[in-house]
């Protein structure tokens, strides 16, 4: 994650923004700021030695997720700890009712961060979110606390993690799989293997010549991909795809696929105003498009 560019484009967003949009921005400026923090943290004291550059072009010419081949190991008091700041800070600063702001003030997170499986989230960080939530009702978590409430802070917290290996894995691939035209790229993220979050359309010529990238809230991967193809299936015809746009604004819309019925977040560079961060993009298009999936 790049803070500099991301506190840029917030800034930018804070510009003449209502008061509960600019507030939504502050909060989430300060969610970034614990989260990267913590991110430098990790890829600073914890030894990661991630693939070989032949390992990792094999893995990533093969749709295999690199996290899986070199997985991360998760200290539990460490994560116990993410999951504590990242839970104070949102009772303090998410405008949560008193009740549901105490209920996670205090919750006891070290037992619960002790019932998650952490080799699977540096391994697989989809299913680990997903093994988390087919057993929410074991963590013994107050019922005034959300279920989105709780896996947000689980998310924000698990990133600072995953993203140090992810810039190191990514960076092991050659750059002629990563940009080459003559294959396919993946849909899901090449790193983590989750389903990318956004995609942004770059401006005619720029970006190295990729004229589209995918987005991995997740583990903060970005990937070259395909314009003409669906980011959610991966399907190429171009006669079952679509665009539609926020009212009034070039720069963000849907892509639409009649094949899987699915739409993904898509932010246009050229038409955009301001400086891009596909972290503060997300937060954005979330908004706009009436997205549930933050806070």
């Amino acid at each position: 994650m790049n803070l500099l560019l991301v506190e840029d484009a917030l800034k930018a967003y804070k510009e003449g923004a209502s008061a509960s949009d600019a507030a939504r921005l502050v909060f989430y400026a300060g969610l970034f700021r614990l989260q990267q923090a913590r991110a430098a943290d990790v890829a600073m004291y914890t030894p990661y030695e991630g693939l070989s550059p032949d390992e990792a072009d094999a893995a990533y010419a093969a749709f295999e997720p690199l996290l899986a081949k070199a997985p991360v190991m998760i200290d539990r008091v460490q994560f116990f700890g993410m999951c504590a700041q990242v839970a104070d800070y949102m009772a303090e600063r998410a405008g949560l009712d008193d009740a549901a702001a105490e209920a996670l003030r205090t919750f006891d997170w070290y037992t619960f961060t002790g019932k998650l499986n952490l080799r699977l989230a540096g391994s697989n960080p989809s299913e680990f979110v997903e093994a988390c939530l087919e057993d929410f009702d074991s963590f013994g978590i107050d019922s005034v606390v959300s279920t989105s409430l709780v896996m947000t802070v689980v998310a924000f917290a698990l990133r600072s993690f995953v993203q140090p290996a992810s810039e190191v894995l990514l960076g092991a691939v050659s750059r002629e799989l990563k940009e080459g035209s003559q294959h396919e790229h993946s849909v899901r993220c090449p790193v983590c293997g989750s389903p990318a979050a956004a995609s942004r359309v770059a401006t005619a010529g720029g970006n190295g010549g990729c004229e589209r990238e995918q987005y991995c809230s997740v583990c903060g991967a970005v990937w070259s991909y395909e314009r003409m193809r669906c980011g959610v299936c991966g399907t190429g015809d171009a006669s079952v795809l679509s665009f539609s746009h926020a009212e009034g604004d070039p720069s963000h819309g849907l892509q639409h696929c009649d094949e899987c019925g699915q739409c993904q977040h898509v932010v246009f560079e050229e038409d955009l105003e301001m400086p891009l961060s596909m972290e503060v993009e997300n937060v954005v298009m979330a908004r706009l498009f009436g997205s549930s999936a933050l806070v």
